[in-house]
């Protein structure tokens, strides 16, 4: 479907997906400028403790360069997530591609 006759939401949705896919991208090539960029968690912010999500970016870029044992000290709960991240992810892709509404 050409982009000129996708609604607005599916434009946006495409544009969503674009700049996931830049971040992925980005996370592998530039990994270090990546997690500067990184916001800090506002939970260990607000309370001085770290949450269970803690080191999960770096983690994940971790596995992305192929550190299993990095991603893993970096937060254990990888294993979980990262499936569960590239199923949403390709799910959203597989809705955007198709043209149907992947939001909402």
């Amino acid at each position: 479907m050409p982009l000129a006759s996708r609604s607005r939401s599916s434009r946006l949705d495409l544009l969503i997906l674009a700049a996931i896919s830049l971040g992925g991208i980005a996370a592998v090539v530039f990994p270090a400028r990546f997690l500067a960029l990184a916001p800090p968690c506002l939970v260990t912010l607000a309370t001085g403790h770290a949450c269970w999500g803690c080191g999960m970016t770096h983690a994940l870029v971790a596995v992305a360069h192929l550190d299993l044992a990095g991603a893993w000290r970096a937060n254990p709960l990888v294993v979980l997530v990262l499936p569960l991240l590239v199923l949403v992810y390709l799910r959203f892709a597989v809705r955007t591609l198709r043209g149907g509404r992947a939001l909402g």
